[in-house]
């Protein structure tokens, strides 16, 4: 008798536990941002605060927050993460919340408390760190945390006072005289990839869909000295001003609105939009170069973003361009998913990484993850937790565990392929498939 879904999900979720993994996304927070650390600090770093419902400690506040989020994707699968790793089956009320508290509060007074949830709980051998707080950082565990290299403060380098949503201008996060020639400029940027590379970063990243569209547009050598000239030269006729250094700042989230700030305009007013963008697409284009050069990933983010030309489809002059650059877009273009399936049918380049998705919608996972069998060979997919804490990282494995069950069990129902199959693609997906592409050889 053949099996039912059911069964097969169950099994498929024993087995998904059982396996090492990789996740290819994430901005684990340093142990020292997370103390003292308790289930209010715990919510505020995590995508529940991105419901945008605020709370305090009275029980009418508490009461009110629960009632609204309780039915979001994020808060959802953080619960179940908590009940999971700290033995409580019932759901967060009012009256146990501190309970609860308490006991995340006592487990966190245990050195290595988040390491272990990470390597033995989510079973993870290798974590790709965004570390937006300290672009390239591992978080001083090198064996551990992988490094990605967030290059987003150098589209905002044509001044000293201009920052992306993190609040991060490249002058800030490495001190030096300010540049005003174009060709120098893409020299510094290209010095601090090599430098990076030598110290164990194994990919770009650029989250700029927070700050602008990914409409990049080819643009010519002297059409970009001249936008960078203008621009510079307004820069320098603003009053002096110290820049933000990282200094005392929440590190929860770099979700629009929870940073220090935006993009500054120059003081005078003759900072022109176009010239902007122009400088920020011949910059984007010459990564592009620089990352097949060097050999190394580019993960972008896609889809939610301002939301404004986010869509992964406008990266598509970018990647027909740079055939050798190797394209890893992040989080599949949520909600505008059909963009991933047509560019990576067409372009060999492309790299769907399923992401934050699951956590998401579970349901936009499920279907993704559906067409990205049928449609991408299965070396190029990849999935990461995108997450800022252990629990809510284990909370993110646990909603992809469901959505690659389920969709896993569905293809065996339909008679897609066999049990066998499904074994290889966890296998490949959680595993395999970054270890490779990334060159993480000490992740077996």
């Amino acid at each position: 008798m053949l099996p039912n879904h059911q069964e097969l999900y169950n099994e498929f979720s024993v087995f998904i536990d059982s396996r090492s993994k990789i996740s290819t996304h994430c901005h684990q927070l340093p142990d020292k941002e997370l103390w003292p650390f308790n289930l209010d600090a715990l919510l505020r770093n995590s995508y529940v605060k991105w419901c945008g419902i605020s709370w305090d400690s009275s029980d009418q506040a508490r009461g009110l927050f629960l009632e609204k989020v309780r039915f979001n994707s994020f808060f959802v699968w953080l619960l179940k993460s908590l009940q999971q790793l700290y033995g409580e089956n019932s759901p967060l009320t009012v009256s146990n919340w501190q309970c609860w508290s308490d006991r995340i509060q006592s487990a966190h007074q245990k050195p290595l408390h988040s390491r272990e949830i990470l390597t033995r709980q989510c079973g993870y051998r290798r974590m790709l760190l965004d570390a937006y707080w300290d672009p390239g950082s591992d978080n001083g565990t090198p064996e551990f945390f992988a490094p990605a290299y967030r290059v987003n403060a150098f589209f905002f380098g044509y001044s000293t006072s201009a920052t992306d949503h993190d609040g991060n201008n490249p002058y800030s996060l490495s001190p030096r005289a300010f540049i005003s020639d174009l060709n120098e400029y893409i020299g510094w940027v290209r010095d601090s990839l090599l430098a990076h590379q030598a110290g164990g970063c194994v990919t770009l990243k650029i989250p700029i869909a927070y700050d602008r569209g990914l409409d990049f547009d080819p643009v010519t050598d002297k059409a970009a000295q001249q936008a960078f000239a203008r621009l510079t030269a307004a820069s320098a006729r603003q009053p002096k001003q110290a820049a933000w250094n990282g200094g005392e700042h929440q590190l929860s989230s770099n979700a629009p609105g929870n940073s220090p700030g935006n993009i500054a305009t120059l003081q005078d007013g003759s900072a022109d939009p176009l010239d902007v963008k122009t400088f920020q697409d011949y910059l984007f284009f010459q990564i592009c170069r620089m990352a097949a050069d060097l050999d190394l990933p580019i993960q972008i983010h896609t889809g939610t973003g301002q939301g404004l030309r986010t869509n992964a489809v406008y990266l598509q002059p970018a990647i027909q361009s740079f055939p050798a650059t190797r394209f890893v877009l992040l989080h599949c273009s949520y909600p505008w998913m059909q963009d991933i399936s047509w560019l990576v049918s067409k372009y060999p380049n492309v790299f769907p990484d399923l992401s934050w998705l699951p956590l998401l919608s579970n349901r936009s996972a499920t279907v993704m993850l559906h067409e990205l069998i049928e449609r991408a060979s299965l070396d190029r997919i990849f999935w990461g937790c995108d997450t800022w804490t252990a629990e809510e990282s284990f909370g993110a494995l646990l909603a992809f565990r469901h959505v690659l069950a389920t969709t896993l069990a569905e293809k065996i129902i339909t008679g897609y392929f066999t049990r066998e199959d499904a074994l290889l693609i966890i296998d490949a997906i959680l595993l395999k498939n970054p270890q490779r592409f990334y060159k993480l050889a000490s992740a077996g």
